[in-house]
């Protein structure tokens, strides 16, 4: 056929597209992206300005569970810090040394905050259970209840900050940062109802909020410690996305079917292995085509961080191929047991006339 490739130079393009069909997906661009280097500054400055305030209040009134609630906001800031480093460098380009990136700098950014916060809510509980012990409890003045109140106002607004920039720029970093304001809020009420138990019933109540803060922030951190480890461990893309994915593959003019797909993230994003099965009598300057079509299109996508492309000839299935052989032998067989029949025919006739 005029203009088709012979096997071996197909093997041999197919091999050359191996090595240089690597297409790179660039970061998807939107507004959110601004945000998100702002916001761990905002979640820094914030949570210590409301820190300083909880201590100062919870130690001139007396309130160990706004202590405590104190030393939570604390601990974020410690995690902001961790947050701005994890962005930072997780926002670095691949290189020779890290040819994937190093979007997994967030995961270990979360894993950070969240051990951070499991020693803190370890040294709440045991003051708590110390307090609870003591003989010389009083009631929390009634300024530490406005700062509860504070607390929760504060922390509602930035996770809601938090989670809409985390979500638009899919960060587990800045994610993990949003969790802990939601924690430090609901801990902010425990100690509302703390300081009003001890204010209106005992004193005890106000070390009893204190350790119901420590057992939120424990239990909440194993969770979501569990969570950013397994962020660490390749996971593969959600099932949604993934089958998205294949519909923009299979929807490109010339890919006949998909060879594979293969996926693990790599931060905010996901590494895309793709095998493209085209049609072996396709060039080499074609295929290249349909391969950087593959990697436009999926760069528009945010979870795509890097597409590699990888074209095989599409051929018969080997059974279809064995079984048009079987059908062309059987064929062959018939017709020449058919033809060894005739001349037999008339040697029969004359044996039953004589």
């Amino acid at each position: 056929m005029p203009g088709a490739m012979p096997p071996r130079r197909l093997r041999q393009g197919v091999a050359d597209m191996a090595s240089m069909g690597s297409v790179a997906a660039a970061p998807a661009r939107s507004k959110c992206q601004k945000c998100a280097r702002s916001v761990p500054w905002v979640s820094f400055w914030g949570n210590f300005a409301l820190a300083v305030y909880k201590l100062f209040v919870g130690v001139l009134g007396g309130s160990s569970a706004l202590i405590a609630d104190a030393m939570h906001s604390f601990a974020d800031v410690v995690g902001s810090v961790g947050i701005v480093i994890a962005t930072r460098v997780s926002a670095k380009e691949p290189d020779e040394d890290y040819p994937y990136g190093r979007g997994k700098a967030e995961f270990l950014g979360a894993v950070f905050v969240y051990t951070i916060l499991l020693f803190f809510a370890f040294g709440i509980v045991a003051h708590s259970l110390t307090l609870m012990s003591s003989d010389d409890l009083k009631a929390p003045h009634f300024a530490t209840l406005l700062g509860a109140v504070v607390s929760v106002f504060h922390n509602v607004i930035m996770f809601q900050y938090l989670t809409c920039v985390g979500r638009r720029n899919n960060s587990p970093a800045i994610l993990a940062d949003a969790f802990e304001n939601r924690a430090d809020a609901i801990s902010s009420v425990a100690c509302i109802g703390g300081i009003l138990g001890a204010m209106l019933i005992h004193p005890i109540c106000d070390p009893i909020a204190a350790l119901l803060v420590g057992v939120i922030i424990f239990w909440n951190c194993q969770e979501q410690l569990r969570e950013a480890i397994k962020g660490l461990m390749d996971t593969a893309l959600p099932d949604e996305e993934t089958d998205e994915a294949t519909d923009i593959i299979l929807g490109i003019d010339g890919v006949v079917d998909l060879a594979f797909l293969r996926t693990r993230r790599t931060g905010a994003r996901y590494w895309l292995d793709i095998g493209i099965e085209v049609d072996e009598l396709l060039d080499v300057e074609a295929a290249d085509v349909i391969a950087k079509k593959i990697g436009a299109q999926l760069s528009r996508y945010p979870f795509c961080h890097h597409a590699e492309v990888f074209v095989v000839p599409h051929r018969a299935e080997a059974g279809e191929s064995q079984a048009e052989d079987a059908s062309r032998d059987a064929s062959q067989d018939e017709e020449q047991d058919e033809s060894s029949e005739d001349p037999s025919a008339p040697e029969d006739s004359r044996d039953d006339e004589q």
